[in-house]
């Protein structure tokens, strides 16, 4: 996979898969033909706005660590492909909104947000799906979970915005802590509390990439 910087605020990615390193504070990406974009290692506030033309496809897997803003906003056309797989480990507050525009039919779009909070972490996550008038056969997820490992107070707004009855919608959204029974069960096979915490964390944010095991290795807690 190629690695580009992108140190501009305008991109065309055309039917190709990049690990990107973004510099920028606003950057726009139009999305043609069938792109992959591993975004691994950029951990700066971000405005980021893509366009998914007509036919295209577009897995996007986001990881960031102690950053406090993130808006992405997307536009999603006519017969397309979206996974957006955001992955967060926060120490810091943050706010971070995500925006699906669904303006065509016939599209696919998968909103995942993981989040893990510690220390002194808080996330707040605003997702908002708008489907609009005069489309079908559109198929929209949000799945957005929130990991909490401390005691600060996180917050989930999943907001469905559908103006066509020929549209299936689904949001899930959940906040929990890690269950006693699966660090009672790891700790019972030899493994220290803060071993087994720091395990089942690492699971949880890999969960929803879809990353090889190399790029795995990039992502540190």
């Amino acid at each position: 996979m190629n690695k580009i910087l992108l140190d501009e605020e305008y991109y065309l990615l055309k039917d190709q898969e990049v690990d990107v390193e973004i510099t920028k504070r606003n950057l726009k990406l139009e999305i043609e033909g069938n792109v992959k974009i591993n975004d691994l290692t950029s951990n700066e506030d971000l405005n980021l706005k893509i366009i998914l033309k007509d036919n295209s496809k577009l897995i996007y897997n986001k990881f960031n660590k102690d950053v406090s803003t993130i808006n992405v906003d997307i536009d999603v056309s006519e017969n397309t492909y979206l996974s957006f797989n955001q992955s967060l480990y926060n120490q810091i507050e943050g706010n971070y909104k995500v925006f699906a525009n669904i303006l065509g039919s016939n599209n696919k779009t998968y909103i995942n947000f993981y989040g893990v909070s510690n220390q002194n972490g808080k996330i707040l996550v605003n997702a908002t799906g708008d489907v609009k008038t005069n489309i079908k056969n559109n198929d929209m997820l949000e799945n957005i979970r929130i990991l909490s490992l401390n005691d600060e107070k996180n917050v989930i707004y999943p907001n469905l915005l559908v103006a066509s009855d020929e549209v299936t919608i689904n949001h899930n959204a959940t906040i929990s802590k890690i269950d006693e029974s699966y660090l009672f069960y790891l700790e019972s096979k030899g493994l220290s509390k803060e071993s087994a915490t720091k395990l089942i964390t690492n699971g949880f944010i890999l969960s929803k990439l879809d990353i090889n095991e190399d790029d795995k290795e990039k992502i540190k807690l």
